[in-house]
C-alpha cells in the first residue's frame, strides 16, 4: 500500500461523542483503522503531529437546504458554495432536503436533486425527500428510494397549510411505511391550522414585519404538534425524529 494512503495523527486530544482523551489516530485509505496511545503502524505512513490540538471526526449536518425553492424564494447557497462552507467548518457530510414541486414524484425529485449535487458538491451528501400526502405512487417511490437509492429518512410537514402540510391520516400511513422499510420519519411539528389563524390576527393588527412570524407562532403550536407526532409514533411503535425544536414546552 502506498504511503500516501496511510496517515498517522500523533498525540492529539481526540474528541468523540462520549469522551475526550489523548491518543494517536491511524488511517488507511480514508478509513480510521486504530485509535490508541503510542500506536505502532507500518513504515512510510505520513505523520501529522497533533500535540496541543483537538482531533475531531468530521461533522454530519442532518438539516440542510441547498438549491431549494420555498414559497417563492430560493436558498442562497447551492451545492458548491454550501458544501465548500461546510468543509471549511469541519462538516464532511450534509443531508439535504428535497422539497420537490407537488406535481413531481418523489423519485423524479430525488433524481433531479442528485444530478445537481453530483455536479457541484464538495463533500459527502445524502437526501431527505419531503412527503406532502400519501398514495400508491408515494408508497412505490418510498420503496424504490429506500431499497435502491439508499435513502433512509423522509420529511413530513405538519405546517404550511394548502402547500406542504400533511393530514393526520396520511401522517399515520407514512409512519407505518417508514417503519416497514426501516426508514426514519422526520417531522416539522407545528400546528398549521393554528398558525394560519395567528397569521390572520397579526395581519389584521397591521403587523407585516418579521416580528409577525414570531407573534403568529406561540410555543403552544409547536408543543401541540410535537406531542401529537410523538403520540402517533408511540401508538404505532414507530421511530420519529422531530426536527429543529425551538421552544421549551
Amino acid at each position: 500500500m502506498s504511503a500516501q494512503n496511510r496517515i498517522l495523527i500523533k498525540g492529539g486530544r481526540v474528541v468523540n461523542h462520549d469522551r475526550i482523551f489523548y491518543a494517536d489516530v491511524y488511517i488507511e485509505d480514508g478509513l480510521i483503522k486504530d485509535v490508541g496511545e503510542n500506536l505502532t503502524v507500518p513504515g512510510g505512513a505520513k505523520v501529522i503531529e497533533a500535540k496541543g490540538k483537538l482531533v475531531m471526526p468530521g461533522g454530519i449536518d442532518t438539516d440542510t437546504s441547498l438549491e431549494v425553492n420555498f414559497m417563492g424564494t430560493r436558498t442562497a447557497d447551492d451545492f458548491f458554495t454550501g458544501t465548500r462552507a461546510a468543509l471549511a467548518g469541519g462538516t464532511t457530510t450534509i443531508m439535504n432536503f428535497i422539497l420537490g414541486a407537488k406535481e413531481t414524484s418523489l423519485l423524479e425529485a430525488y433524481n433531479l436533486s442528485k444530478a445537481q449535487a453530483d455536479k457541484k458538491a464538495c463533500c459527502d451528501y445524502a437526501f431527505h425527500p419531503c412527503i406532502y400526502n400519501y398514495n400508491q405512487q408515494v408508497e412505490k417511490d418510498m420503496e424504490v428510494l429506500v431499497k435502491e437509492k439508499c435513502v433512509n429518512s423522509f420529511k413530513i410537514f405538519m405546517v404550511y397549510k394548502d402547500l406542504y402540510m400533511i393530514n393526520d391520516t396520511d401522517l399515520i400511513k407514512v409512519f407505518k411505511k417508514c417503519k416497514e422499510l426501516g426508514a426514519i420519519p422526520m417531522v416539522h411539528a407545528e400546528n398549521g391550522d393554528l398558525i394560519e389563524e395567528g397569521q390572520k390576527k397579526v395581519k389584521s393588527l397591521g403587523i407585516t414585519g418579521p416580528e409577525g412570524h414570531l407573534l403568529s407562532r406561540p410555543e403552544s403550536v409547536e408543543a401541540e404538534a410535537t406531542h401529537r407526532a410523538i403520540t402517533i409514533a408511540h401508538e404505532l411503535n414507530s421511530p420519529v425524529y422531530i426536527v429543529h425544536v425551538m421552544s421549551k414546552s
